[in-house]
């Protein structure tokens, strides 16, 4: 009976211990748990990744576990950069709740949210009001929105407070853009065309991640001064035709034109990732165009998440299409004598037998001579013949060269008709000495030869007719000697 009470007090005392014990954490518990009015604030850094894989996940690359601390961002998300110009919300309880704080990440990507008190909050990113500087715009992301109740526990012990004791938050975007090529006819950088001749230029853009998310989305197109808009511009979508309803466009001016090409954000916000959409509109060449240099047309895409917004964020091909033409210049002479010679009167012929045409600024090739254009010499000998293609497609302006012909229709008064054509060759310095620096001056005119009429000419009707002549005055001579002679 004495042991039975002895075991008695001393499970008595062991129990007096452990309720002293508890009694004493939960007054520590209570010495440092969060007071009703405290704040607290919240640090976020806005993690630029170029893969979102995986994430989030409370495991870092370098193996290491986030509670809510302020981390190595290098160790543990494998990348130091962050995103500055980031807009955030903090809205009380839900992601529509009131939003209680809001601003931009800066320049080392993070912004804090100060003086929050205890409660649920949700932080969402706002892609409209963002300020990325730079080319690129927001596109994925993770941890976003997120999820925070506070005061937050840490799991040392403790909570997180304000100042240096915040706790951190990191949500992580990608970023991208559009591309942007632009070639003329299916996929050339360079051609050449005759003045007026129509062809068609195509520009391709493939639609970022993130591209529902963008308030802006234009294309603007500037013609240089040798170029000449002639409509007939279309729009698809991975090959299918964009109804105009879904755009608008403005043309400023015909010769030298800008054209803009501004989609609807409903269209916008149709698009996915990879879609392709693809303008395409025709041009020529015009007078204005200097001879031998290459006539570009610049475009670029601007774009933005924030139409606000717009600082750099355009988007131009590596290299932009051009258009080239050529000309020659020729001066009539008399080497003989010295002298050049006016009223020669010619057509051109190209290598494929066909004569040159002009109907106002615009060239064609037909089968007639009857219907060619006749170039004539001035009182200096001079003539000129402007805007023909010459070289191949893809050949850059000063690459390339092209033969033609001057066939001569009528002579100079007192000449002899040329019987055989003259051939010539146009290129990038056929009528400019240098096209990129028209302070040159001119090429030096081709010199085309013509020889006086002398008599008698072999050959010739007038020959003819002085031989027949000078007969028969022999033969009247030897008849008058006949009858002497009896």
């Amino acid at each position: 009976m004495k042991k039975f009470v002895n075991l008695l007090l001393t499970a008595l005392a062991g129990l007096s211990m452990i309720l002293s014990s508890l009694g004493s954490a939960t007054v520590f518990a209570d010495e440092n748990a969060p007071g009703a009015n405290d704040k607290y604030d919240i640090v976020l850094t806005k993690i630029k990744m170029t893969d979102l894989s995986g994430w989030p996940k409370q495991t870092g690359e370098d193996g290491s576990m986030y509670t809510g601390q302020k981390l190595d961002t290098g160790k543990y998300f494998g990348t130091t950069e962050t995103l500055e110009g980031a807009y955030f919300e903090v809205h009380k309880d839900t992601a529509t709740g009131e939003i209680v704080a809001e601003g931009l990440t800066g320049e080392d990507g993070t912004i804090t949210f100060k003086d929050l008190p205890a409660g649920k909050y949700v932080i969402t990113e706002n892609k409209a009001l963002s300020q990325i500087p730079g080319e690129y715009e927001l596109a994925n992301a993770a941890a976003v929105p997120m999820e925070i109740e506070l005061p937050v526990f840490k799991a040392e012990g403790g909570w997180y407070k304000q100042g240096e004791d915040a706790v951190h938050v990191y949500p992580k975007n990608t970023v991208d853009k559009p591309t942007i090529d632009k070639v003329v006819n299916d996929n050339d950088k360079h051609d050449t065309a005759d003045l007026g001749q129509v062809k068609t230029f195509k520009v391709t853009s493939v639609m970022p991640e993130g591209i529902k998310d963008y308030s802006l989305l234009k294309f603007e197109d500037t013609f240089s001064a040798g170029l000449t808009y002639e409509n007939n511009l279309k729009v698809t979508l991975n090959d299918a035709v964009v109804g105009a309803s879904n755009y608008t466009t403005n043309v400023t001016g015909t010769a030298g034109a800008k054209i803009t090409v501004n989609f609807e954000k409903a269209f916008i916000a149709s698009l996915n990732p990879a879609d392709e959409l693809v303008i395409t509109y025709d041009a020529s060449i015009n007078e204005a165009a200097v001879l031998g240099a290459a006539n570009p047309n610049e475009v670029k895409v601007v774009y933005a998440t924030n139409p606000d917004f717009t600082d750099d964020k355009e988007e131009t091909p590596e290299e932009n299409p051009e258009l080239h033409t050529g000309g020659k210049r020729f001066v009539k002479v008399d080497k003989k004598e010295n002298k050049n010679l006016e009223n020669a009167k010619f057509v051109v012929k190209n290598e494929d037998g066909k004569f040159l045409k002009q109907d106002g600024n615009v060239n064609s090739w037909v089968d007639s001579q009857d219907d060619a254009k006749v170039f004539i010499s001035d009182e200096n000998g001079a003539f000129e013949v402007k805007g023909l293609a010459y070289g191949e497609a893809n050949q850059p302006a000063n690459e390339g060269k092209t033969t033609y012909y001057l066939v001569e229709t009528e002579a100079p008064e007192g000449y002899a008709l040329l019987t055989q054509p003259i051939e010539f060759e146009v290129s990038s310095t056929s009528y400019q000495a240098d096209p990129t620096d028209l302070s040159a001056g001119f090429a030096v005119p081709q010199e085309v030869n013509n020889n006086k009429v002398t008599i008698p000419q072999t050959g010739g009707i007038g020959s003819v007719a002085v031989i027949a002549a000078g007969l028969l005055v022999a033969g009247l001579g030897l008849m008058l000697k006949r009858r002497i002679a009896k």
